[in-house]
Protein backbone atom coordinates (compact mmCIF):
# COMPACT_ATOMS: atom_id res chain seq x y z
CA UNK A 1 0.00 0.00 0.00
CA UNK A 2 1.29 3.55 -1.02
CA UNK A 3 -1.38 5.59 0.26
CA UNK A 4 -3.65 5.28 3.34
CA UNK A 5 -5.85 7.51 5.19
CA UNK A 6 -9.49 8.38 6.81
CA UNK A 7 -11.76 10.36 5.06
CA UNK A 8 -15.62 11.46 6.49
CA UNK A 9 -18.49 9.74 4.42
CA UNK A 10 -21.78 8.41 4.46
CA UNK A 11 -23.44 5.07 4.38
CA UNK A 12 -27.19 3.37 4.15
CA UNK A 13 -30.04 5.26 3.66
CA UNK A 14 -30.10 7.94 6.18
CA UNK A 15 -26.92 9.11 4.88
CA UNK A 16 -25.37 8.06 8.28
CA UNK A 17 -21.98 10.34 8.94
CA UNK A 18 -18.88 7.72 9.69
CA UNK A 19 -15.23 7.52 8.99
CA UNK A 20 -14.23 5.84 6.06
CA UNK A 21 -10.78 4.09 5.71
CA UNK A 22 -8.97 4.04 2.37
CA UNK A 23 -5.79 1.89 0.89
CA UNK A 24 -4.37 2.16 -2.20
CA UNK A 25 -2.34 -0.37 -4.09
CA UNK A 26 1.11 1.01 -5.06
CA UNK A 27 0.09 0.99 -8.66
CA UNK A 28 -2.78 3.09 -7.38
CA UNK A 29 -5.54 1.28 -9.56
CA UNK A 30 -7.32 -1.01 -6.74
CA UNK A 31 -8.77 0.88 -3.64
CA UNK A 32 -9.89 -1.16 -0.26
CA UNK A 33 -12.03 1.01 1.74
CA UNK A 34 -14.36 -0.02 4.63
CA UNK A 35 -16.66 2.05 7.19
CA UNK A 36 -14.77 2.12 10.45
CA UNK A 37 -16.28 -0.52 12.98
CA UNK A 38 -17.22 -2.80 10.34
CA UNK A 39 -16.68 -6.29 9.01
CA UNK A 40 -17.31 -5.84 5.36
CA UNK A 41 -13.64 -4.46 2.95
CA UNK A 42 -14.61 -3.42 -0.10
CA UNK A 43 -12.49 -2.84 -3.53
CA UNK A 44 -12.97 -0.24 -6.18
CA UNK A 45 -11.53 1.46 -8.92
CA UNK A 46 -12.92 4.82 -8.30
CA UNK A 47 -11.01 7.58 -6.05
CA UNK A 48 -12.53 8.30 -3.41
CA UNK A 49 -12.85 11.33 -1.40
CA UNK A 50 -14.09 13.23 1.40
CA UNK A 51 -17.96 13.17 1.63
CA UNK A 52 -18.43 9.80 -0.26
CA UNK A 53 -21.60 8.09 -0.16
CA UNK A 54 -20.17 4.87 0.01
CA UNK A 55 -23.82 3.67 -0.60
CA UNK A 56 -22.81 4.78 -4.59
CA UNK A 57 -19.23 3.14 -5.03
CA UNK A 58 -19.33 1.06 -7.28
CA UNK A 59 -17.38 -2.56 -5.72
CA UNK A 60 -15.34 -4.60 -7.75
CA UNK A 61 -14.21 -7.01 -5.03
CA UNK A 62 -15.16 -7.79 -1.49
CA UNK A 63 -14.50 -9.95 1.81
CA UNK A 64 -15.07 -10.16 5.38
CA UNK A 65 -12.95 -9.98 8.73
CA UNK A 66 -13.10 -12.06 11.80
CA UNK A 67 -12.98 -8.58 14.11
CA UNK A 68 -14.28 -4.75 13.17
CA UNK A 69 -11.71 -2.48 11.49
CA UNK A 70 -10.77 0.69 13.73
CA UNK A 71 -7.31 1.77 12.08
CA UNK A 72 -5.77 2.03 8.52
CA UNK A 73 -3.41 -0.05 10.22
CA UNK A 74 -5.88 -2.60 11.26
CA UNK A 75 -7.25 -2.37 7.46
CA UNK A 76 -3.63 -2.66 6.17
CA UNK A 77 -3.02 -5.71 8.43
CA UNK A 78 -6.85 -7.30 7.05
CA UNK A 79 -5.55 -6.85 2.85
CA UNK A 80 -2.17 -8.15 3.45
CA UNK A 81 -3.60 -11.15 5.46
Amino acid sequence: MTDAHTIRGTYGSAHTPCDVIVAQDSRRLLCWYVVAGSININATYEDLEDGVDVELVEDVDHFTVGRTIETVQDLIDAIDS
